[in-house]
């Protein structure tokens, strides 16, 4: 439970970014909320943190704290046609 939840506040939304274009969510959440928040599918996409040089990605189901400003990515996760 956030802190500001525990005192009866409603939680804090950050904005972050996902494939340039910002988004903004509650600080607490999952890969799978996030991407929808984006409009994006967590069964065809996987949301990736990228800092600096290094990249970790997350499985839908995964719990995220956010801050500010963080840029994360999104691969494809499904089969990519062959033309």
């Amino acid at each position: 439970m956030d802190h500001n939840e525990e005192k009866g506040r409603p939680q804090k939304d950050v904005s972050v970014e996902i494939d340039g274009v910002p988004v903004t969510s509650p600080r607490d959440t999952t890969a799978a909320d996030l991407l929808a928040a984006a409009g994006l599918d967590s069964a065809t996409r996987q949301l990736v943190l990228v800092q600096g040089r290094h990249q970790t990605p997350y499985e839908a189901t995964s719990e995220l704290k956010l801050h500010a400003n963080m840029v994360f990515i999104t691969v494809a996760t499904g089969p990519t046609p062959v033309s």
